[in-house]
């Protein structure tokens, strides 16, 4: 006759084990959703409490963030700057990343809360298993967010920039002559005085005591400085004997949520092993029946790269082909562990 329980499994005393896990016990379909609840609940506190913390931490979080797109700029002659485009687009932006932040940093917890659930409805020995896979959940969400910084990221940068340089126009000859013409400053009586012979130094840092007057070219900032006798005044150079009619600037906003939307999606992503190890293990999908369909899985993988990236193609593939090697990974590891099952069966 059916009953309530959601599985039948060999009663015990009541409580948690030490590491945090429910004890195997028979659990209502009422005790279930209490589990649900309470797992949800911590999972919230957790990234609310990351959050908080992530606020106080802002500006350090925007350097680190900014930092790869300024070393691109650099490296292409750009200055390294962020535009902001509206009053008020700061202060959100520092509202965003402490909310962006506190999830991405959150969310390993998020995940020790769901296997927590997972495992409330499990053998004991099935849930030693869960155990094992806490640790490689956590290091493969890190992993994936440090994919993105150092080696996606600074690709999908410079990919960008440098298509908008070529892509961008020069202001025509004939246009420049004309205002040349036109312009009263032609004449070389009316230049201003002292110009002529200007030597400008090159330094690689700012000096630290520049008299009043002195004027350098920082190599490193690609900035013109002038040192007057209060404070220093700098103004940006762009590289070429003409300027572009299209310039390569980045939005604040676009920029932070770019970054940091990427980061939790190649988090999420690399926890593709995990899935496969765990689906294989509880028989819900064997690993045969997975390698069958390697084309289905290639597929489903270009589309979520697709949903969980902007909408550009170097960022999906980029996220796309790792997430499909991984799925490899966790064939192998699926197969081992059900050849394992096996001599012990």
């Amino acid at each position: 006759m059916a009953t309530d329980t959601a599985r039948s499994i060999p009663q015990h005393t009541p409580g948690e084990n030490p590491d945090g896990f429910a004890e195997s016990k028979t659990m209502s379909f009422g005790d279930h959703l209490d589990e649900l609840r309470t797992c949800m609940i911590r999972a919230l506190i957790g990234t609310a409490l990351a959050t908080f913390v992530a606020l106080f931490f802002g500006q350090d979080i925007l350097n680190i963030v900014c930092r790869p797109l300024f070393e691109v700029q650099q490296a292409n002659g750009l200055a390294p700057s962020l535009q902001i485009l509206s009053p008020s687009a700061g202060f959100i932006e520092y509202l965003k990343i402490g909310f962006l932040s506190g999830l991405l940093v959150s969310t390993p917890w998020v995940f020790y809360q769901a296997w927590r659930f997972v495992a409330s409805g499990l053998y004991e020995k099935e849930q030693r298993f869960v155990r094992m896979l806490l640790p490689s959940s956590a290091v493969l969400f890190v992993g994936g967010v440090l994919f993105l910084y150092f080696v996606v990221l600074p690709i999908v940068l410079a990919f960008f920039i440098r298509f908008n340089q070529s892509f961008g126009t020069f202001v025509p000859q004939a246009i420049v002559a004309k205002a040349d013409q036109l312009s009263p400053t032609s004449d070389a009586s009316t230049r201003p005085i002292g110009m002529h012979g200007l030597n400008v130094d090159l330094l690689v840092q700012d000096p630290k005591s520049p008299a009043p007057g002195t004027v350098w070219y920082n190599t490193t900032t690609h900035r013109l400085m002038v040192q007057t006798d209060e404070e220093v005044w700098s103004t940006s150079l762009e590289r070429g004997a003409a300027s572009r009619t299209m310039q390569s600037q980045f939005a604040i906003d676009f920029y932070v949520s770019f970054v940091l939307l990427l980061a939790l999606a190649f988090g999420i992503a690399f926890e593709t092993p995990i899935v496969v190890v765990f689906l294989s293990w509880s028989g819900i999908v064997p690993a045969a029946t997975m390698m069958r369909g390697r084309r289905y899985i290639l597929l489903g993988s270009v589309v979520l790269a697709a949903v969980l990236t902007p909408p550009d193609v170097v960022s999906q593939l980029l996220l796309a082909a790792p997430m499909y090697l991984l799925f490899e990974v966790g064939i192998l590891a699926a197969r081992v562990l059900e050849r394992g099952r096996a001599v012990e069966a």
